[in-house]
Parts: C-alpha cells; structure tokens; sequence
C-alpha cells in the first residue's frame, strides 16, 4: 500500500514539474521579451502599458529588429517609412529609412504613433485597428453604421486579418503583465 501511494506520489510530482516545465518553455518561445529596457522607457514617455507595447512588437515582428513586410512596414514595431518619416516631422527629427532597424527607434516611434492613435481614437481596439489596417480605413469603419453603432468603437472588425491581429494582441498583453 505505502509503494503504491508512493508512486501516485512521484506520478504526481512529474506531472505538476512537466506543467510547469511547458508553461516556462511555452511563454519563452511563443512571448519572449526583449528591448525591456526601450519598451518601459517609451511605453511611460508615452503613456502606454509596456504590455500593450511588448505585445504588439511580438505580433508585429516575433522581436525581429530586421523584419521587413511584403508592404514594406520595417522593424520590431512594423512601421511604414511614410509614417515613420511623418513621426519624424511631428518630433522634428532628422531621420533616414534604416533607422527603422534599430530597435530604439523603432520602439520609439512605434510608442508615439500608437500614443498619437490612441489619442485621435480614444479605444484600444480601434486603436489597434488604425495601427494595422491605416487611420483612414478605420474613419471610414467610424463613419459605417452597421460597424460602428457610436461612431467610436466597432461592433465589428471588417477585415478579418485585423480582426485576427487584434485579438492576438490583446491574448499577449495576458502573457506580458509583469514580465516588462
């Protein structure tokens, strides 16, 4: 009897460190963290939640400061060199295209111009849309009755790779808290 609740014992123990193990393994590979140090200095310097921030560059990029998109978005945050150069102006900064591959002002820049959404839009979500599918599609969403019942948020999300970007982010900012 005692070496049959021993083993039950030890059946135990493994199962609860093999959990465990995977958890660990599981936030390493699918939410890793880097660049702490940027995303808490420009999350603050503009208002964001660090999560929020962590988020959207593992989404955006999987932490890949050399990401390039087939539309030509660069960097960890994905931003356009249009909008980037926009950014540029509004913080009258010199700047040139391959700064978009250093992290900082990648981080930066990603940070002010979601701050900058964020303060036109007044709504996470819609926030999120305007920074993947464009500021002009999301007025025109606003605009739609059948998407958008108070002309602010949206009932619902027309394209559904936004839709799916959205919810990813919001899944990560859970894996995020605490960890930035």
């Amino acid at each position: 009897m005692k070496k049959r609740k021993l083993i039950y014992f030890i059946s135990f123990f493994i199962s609860i460190l093999s959990i465990l193990i995977f958890s660990f393994t599981y936030y390493r590979v699918y939410y890793p963290i880097n660049y702490k140090s940027y995303i808490e200095k420009y999350s603050k310097e503009y208002n964001l939640k660090p999560e929020l921030v962590a988020s959207v560059i593992n989404v955006e990029s999987g932490f890949n400061k050399n990401a390039k998109s087939n539309k030509g978005a660069i960097g960890l945050m994905q931003i356009l060199p249009s909008t980037a150069k926009y950014i540029s102006e509004l913080l009258k900064e010199d700047f040139t295209v391959n700064q978009l591959y250093n992290p900082e002002v990648n981080i930066k820049y990603g940070c002010f111009y979601l701050n900058y959404l964020n303060k036109k839009f007044k709504n996470q979500e819609t926030t999120l849309c305007a920074y993947n599918a464009g500021e002009n599609t999301v007025y025109l969403w606003l605009k739609n009755k059948t998407i958008s019942q108070d002309g602010i948020s949206l009932g619902s999300i027309p394209y559904k790779t936004t839709e799916s970007y959205v919810k990813k982010i919001i899944r990560g900012v859970k894996f995020y808290i605490n960890r930035v």
